[in-house]
């Protein structure tokens, strides 16, 4: 059997959640045999850690809507053979493929859809006429699309952005991470002067509207009556920062609830907590779920999106509704009531991971999907 090749592409310089997908399942493809190439811009964090782990790296740079400089690298490498499937990551970079294998004659286009509601879907107007014109052309040119979870999947079909026939459902995973590059629990709290028996309640998300953050921090007021030593710590920045600052002066948490900012050591900080909270207000799926999961922690996300596919409400933690910041505040109580339940669901949490949720898993699906294809 010939060798499959295969170019990962996103358009994006940054490392977010679409670039760790990118990056895990590259690792994966290659363990499996597939020849990967990462198509992104350079110098951008995923070129490194790419080339980091051995893998290949096909420069493009960003070149706005009709990325013309990436529809040649691609179209060239189609025609001399080097590529059979292009996994494009986003909507520029779906039209730069599209673009490319027609204009080639060969290969294959595959998509990953990571969001529940694009940025296509809210545009209005005429802006919104020739994107969605664009959109439905490009649909006609993907062979498939992967859903990172049935939640969006199901936003694809209802959307009419392709049949349901050409959407599987794909879903994340992550590979195995190496407790021993953490820093260990004992040394972050010291750092952030939490005591070793102080219950420390972690949440690591981006400040903005759809994380829903002022929930938790609403929730820990009433955490704090029952628990007075209790501390919250979230790790991220954005734009409601300010507000969110505020909203802890007002309700007198500042010593409770700490905004640390963006961290590189999300997941050390998340093994010195006792329990993870997500309190988004829907996720397409939830990748800091697993890396808790991952870690042996309890997770408390909301019952939307992504997390309730994730989570076993009552095994592997608690499933709470969005915005109901009395339903949050009651999960965290209860888990922080019952230690022993609590480390519990994070034993079951991580073997749910070990079996559903791997990087490796993510791969072979990943896999079986191109074969169907070609």
């Amino acid at each position: 059997m010939s060798i499959l090749r295969v170019a990962l592409f996103t358009d994006a310089d940054v490392f977010a959640g679409t670039e760790r997908y990118i990056l895990d399942l590259g690792c994966g493809l290659r363990d499996l045999g597939v020849e990967v190439m990462v198509a992104c811009p350079v110098p951008a964090p995923l070129a490194e850690r790419s080339a980091a782990e051995g893998l290949s790296v096909i420069p493009i740079q960003k070149g706005g809507l009709i990325d013309r400089p990436a529809v040649k690298t691609l179209t060239d490498l189609f025609k001399s053979g080097r590529l059979d499937i292009v996994h494009a990551n986003n909507g520029r970079s779906m039209l730069a493929s599209a673009l490319a294998v027609t204009t080639a004659g060969r290969g294959r286009c595959v998509a990953t859809q990571h969001f529940l509601e694009p940025d296509h879907v809210s545009r209005s107007g005429p802006k919104a006429v020739i994107y969605n014109a664009a959109h439905r052309w490009v649909s006609g040119r993907m062979s498939h699309y992967i859903a990172i979870s049935d939640a969006v999947r199901h936003e694809i079909v209802k959307r009419r952005e392709a049949q349901p026939g050409k959407v599987t459902t794909v879903l994340n995973g992550i590979r195995p991470l190496d407790t021993g590059m953490l820093t260990p629990p004992e040394r972050i709290r010291a750092e952030l002067g939490i005591g070793e028996e102080t219950p420390l309640v972690v949440c690591a998300a981006r400040l903005e509207r759809e994380k829903n953050v002022g929930s938790l921090i609403t929730a820990m007021a009433e955490v704090r009556a029952e628990f007075p030593d209790v501390v919250c710590i979230i790790a991220g920045e954005g734009t409601l920062h300010g507000s969110l600052s505020e909203q802890l002066e007002q309700a007198e948490l500042t010593g409770c609830v700490r905004l640390l900012g963006f961290r590189t050591d999300a997941q050390s900080l998340i093994q010195a907590g006792n329990l993870f909270v997500l309190p988004s207000l829907a996720e397409p799926f939830g990748l800091v779920i697993l890396e808790a999961m991952a870690l042996g922690r309890a997770v408390i996300a909301t019952d939307a999106g992504g997390p309730r596919e994730i989570v076993q409400d009552g095994e592997t933690g608690l499933l709470v509704p969005p915005s109901r910041p009395q339903d949050l505040s009651r999960a965290i109580l209860s888990l922080l009531k019952n230690r022993s339940l609590m480390s519990g669901m994070g034993q079951v949490g991580y073997k749910r991971y070990i079996a559903r949720f791997t990087a490796a898993r993510m791969a072979e699906d990943t896999l079986a999907i191109y074969r169907l294809v070609l």
